[in-house]
């Protein structure tokens, strides 16, 4: 008796199988671009090195990305799903670092600063070019940054009085959202590209980061 043919998972069904992945993987966790894998940070089973892993969708299989003996994390996708931007102390402070997935090869991208952190990657289409935007750590308070794929000189964007945090670009290229408490509490802020316009989004009376774009602009 032949095995019946399995029937492709629908576009919701899949959806809901990643969701359900996501909530069941530790650390942070990204889609890549395709929807077809996620990129997380995982101590391993002992819990005593924090490396970055791949995992498909629709397979039990895990693939260890990195193994080196510091702390690599906060992985983060580049758009055409070869690359994943991620924050190592590799070096001795956490500083960006670029893998390239074909060959496994890590790179240094950040080299000041001793705080380097959070990596967000510019959307394909970005007319001022390839970047990473990054949080950095400057005379005690975090701002953002951004810096070439290919390395270079980074860009202060933000200079305040408080931190400002967790940059997310936008679908367009055009914006990155970002969190600050300049305010008082944290809350959600957007700007240019550039780090003109910096315009304060949300007042709540609590604390609102990690700000997050839909993938359509209206």
């Amino acid at each position: 008796m032949n095995r019946p043919k399995s029937r492709p998972m629908s576009r919701p069904l899949r959806m809901l199988v990643a969701l359900t992945l996501v909530a069941l993987l530790p650390g942070c966790q990204t889609f890549s671009p395709d929807g077809g894998q996620i990129a997380f940070e995982w101590a391993g089973d002992k819990g005593d090195n924090w490396d970055i892993y791949l995992k498909m969708i629709g397979s039990s299989e895990i693939r260890r990305l990195t193994t080196d003996p510091a702390v690599d994390f906060a992985p983060s996708w580049s758009p055409d799903g070869r690359r994943l931007a991620f924050v190592s102390n590799r070096s001795g402070t956490p500083q960006v670092y670029v893998l390239e997935l074909a060959d496994g090869k890590a790179r240094r991208l950040t080299y000041s600063g001793g705080y380097n952190t959070s990596p967000s990657w510019s959307p394909a289409g970005d007319k001022a070019g390839d970047k990473i935007a990054y949080t950095g750590r400057v005379n005690g308070r975090f701002q953002i940054f951004t810096i070439g794929v290919q390395g270079g000189d980074p860009q202060q964007l933000t200079v305040s009085s408080g931190d400002s945090e967790d940059p997310s670009w936008s679908p367009d290229g055009r914006f990155i959202a970002f969190t600050s408490n300049r305010s008082g509490r944290y809350q959600l802020y957007v700007m240019q590209a550039s780090g003109e316009n910096q315009q304060r989004l949300t007042g709540s009376g609590g604390d609102d980061t990690n700000p997050s774009w839909s993938s359509r602009l209206e």
